[in-house]
Parts: structure tokens; sequence; C-alpha cells
């Protein structure tokens, strides 16, 4: 038995991603006209990211039905990218997956909301995924967690450094070539250097910035 989507939860994964596909490294258009002015073309798929049944790719056992039927188990793909998916569960993995959803949910935000050129940041935001995904992804994880902190403190762990608890920290040891990938989110003008006599960096993180990982 397969825990399959409803029509109106397809609807809603397409329309959450405006009708694109959520593979950061695509995101084809899924939808257009068809010669008969009275039709459109499909090319998008609500694929699960836990498995629809047992055998299927990425299972969960302990998801309910109602889970696995649920919005939050999709994500609207393409054919080829369903397809790239669910053919090869180790590389696209539930983690990567998610991901994509959560960049391309954001996309289409963003695109909402700057009418003066939202397909500049679009590739801007996927050339930063492309580089730094996993600091990101830390990033995207500790906003949704702490909504109303902006600053952040890049740090050794060999250091000694007294926190105030109002900021994030993330470490060289984690993250290799974090000074460089901190340049270049200040080359795009994402965080702001705010250090004021101290021997640790300290950084803000813009609106704008927040605003992509969907906080």
């Amino acid at each position: 038995m397969r825990d399959d989507f409803s029509i109106a939860v397809k609807d809603l994964l397409a329309k959450r991603v405006a009708l694109r596909c959520s593979n950061p490294g695509c995101r084809k258009p899924t939808s257009g006209p068809q010669e008969d002015p009275e039709k459109a073309i499909n090319i998008g798929v609500a694929a699960h990211i836990t498995a629809a049944s047992p055998d299927g790719p990425r299972p969960n056992p302990a998801l309910t039905p109602e889970e696995r039927r649920s919005p939050a188990n999709g994500i609207w793909l393409c054919q080829s990218c369903a397809k790239l998916a669910d053919n090869d569960e180790i590389r696209y993995t539930v983690e990567v997956l998610n991901r994509w959803k959560a960049i391309s949910e954001s996309a289409a935000l963003r695109g909402l909301e700057n009418r003066t050129g939202p397909e500049d940041d679009e590739l801007m935001f996927l050339r930063l995924e492309q580089l730094m995904p996993d600091l990101l992804e830390e990033m995207r994880k500790d906003l949704a967690e702490h909504p109303l902190k902006r600053k952040f403190v890049p740090l050794s762990k060999r250091w000694m450094y007294s926190s105030s608890g109002n900021e994030l920290l993330y470490y060289f040891e984690d993250h290799p070539d974090l000074e460089n990938k901190i340049q270049i989110l200040l080359n795009h003008g994402l965080i702001r250097d705010v250090t004021r006599n101290t021997n640790a960096k300290h950084y803000l993180f813009t609106e704008a910035f927040v605003r992509y990982f969907g906080v």
C-alpha cells in the first residue's frame, strides 16, 4: 500500500515553489501551455521525501500514513529530478531533499517580495548554497531555533571565549575555509562586521539574509 498525496497536497507543493523544480541546480519551470488553448502541460511531480511505501526510497517506518501523505513529507520536482532522487537515495538523502525544499520555498518568497530582480538574487543564493552548504544549513537551523538573534562569532574550539549568550557561534574546525566564506558573505552585503575592541570578530546577519532562511 502506498500513502499517496491528495490532489490538494500536490497542488500546494507545486504552488509553494512557484511551479518550479525544487532542485536548486535545476529550477526548471514545470508548467506551461499546450497547443490546445484550453489545456496546460505539467512535467512536475509531487515526490515523497520519505517513502510512500515500505519498499520505497528513504523509508521511515516511524511515520504514520497521515504523516507520509502530508505536505511536510513532499517536495515538488521535475520528472527528471524526481527520478534522480529516487534512484540514488544514498546521495539524495532526507536531509538533502529538505534542504532543497527550504531553498526553493525561500526563492519563491523572494520572487514575490523583490520585484526588482529576483532571478539575480536566486542565482546568487544558489551559488552560495553550492559553495558553503554546511555553513548555510547550520545558520538556517540556528536562526529557526533563535529567530531574534542576529549576531554571530567565528571561533576556534581552542580559544577561550566568554559568550554573552546573545550570539551564535561557528567554529573553524567545523567549517573549512570559514574565514573565506565569511568574506564572500560580506562581499554580497549579507552580513556586516560589527567588531569593536575585541580579539574575536563579531558579525550581524542582515534582515535580507535572515528572510532568505525563512525566518
